[in-house]
């Protein structure tokens, strides 16, 4: 498949596995020209990406949208998972309110990922996407849960909504989408 738009790629192969889903493919790039009119026609996003310019972008989005962001993020042995402005809830700025600096945290290309983490991070978000469309259960709301494959233990840290968020903070002066490549 390279060369090939992985959404073209994911929606053949859901289609493979069941014809009779319907599927919506956006075959281009995420951006604060595009974000809030995409994410606007759903009811939440499962952020699965692999960069900071575009968490903070989907982020932001679903916050100005009041969408909960059923998040998760992966790294070679690690990975994590929350359901991020649900309920009053904190937002991914509140728990990293700056990216790192460039070349601080190695891509998941040049670090590496386990190739089954995937699959354990984004069952956790399929579940908590369930529990929140069908109000059923307690979401990782204000909860981060971190998953070790290596000693193959989960931990759980609480993390509150910061009353000084530039985003969903008392008094926000963000109040627009930015440029976040060069943010980032």
């Amino acid at each position: 498949n390279i060369g090939e738009l992985k959404s073209e790629v994911a929606a053949r192969r859901l289609q493979g596995l069941n014809p009779n889903v319907r599927l919506e493919v956006y075959p281009l790039q995420l951006d604060a020209g595009n974000a809030l009119q995409l994410i606007g026609d759903y009811d939440l996003v499962i952020d699965g990406t692999d960069n900071f310019p575009t968490r903070y972008l989907v982020n932001d989005a679903c916050v100005m949208l009041n969408k909960p962001n059923i998040y998760g993020s992966i790294f070679r042995f690690e990975g994590q998972a929350t359901v991020f402005g649900y309920q009053g809830g904190p937002c991914y700025r509140c728990l990293y309110p700056e990216p790192p600096p460039p070349g601080l945290v190695p891509s998941c290309a040049e670090g590496g990922v386990v190739g089954v983490l995937p699959a354990v991070i984004g069952s956790i978000q399929a579940t908590e996407a369930v529990k929140v469309l069908t109000a059923i259960g307690e979401p990782l709301n204000g909860r981060l849960l971190l998953y070790d494959a290596l000693t193959m233990r989960f931990d759980e840290l609480r993390i509150q909504r910061d009353s000084h968020c530039c985003l969903c903070g008392e008094r926000p002066t963000l109040r627009e989408l930015i440029d976040y490549q060069q943010f980032c």
